[in-house]
């Protein structure tokens, strides 16, 4: 498992809240930027993609 920096966190978040869904060409770079390999910003995009739909969702607390 990989343990990310508090610079490269931030990073990723913060391409994150510019775009979802990032491209390969725009993924080689902030890899590059931020020294991560291209398959680790894949990974955390899917992870972060997952928290963010989890989050966003409304969360159903009526008993059925």
């Amino acid at each position: 498992r990989a343990v990310f920096s508090n610079l490269q966190r931030k990073g990723l978040e913060k391409r994150f809240q510019l775009q979802k869904y990032i491209t390969k060409p725009d993924r080689r770079q902030l890899a590059a930027a931020l020294q991560l390999t291209d398959a680790q910003v894949k990974v955390w995009f899917q992870n972060r993609r997952m928290k963010w739909r989890h989050n966003k969702e409304p969360h159903n607390t009526s008993k059925l």
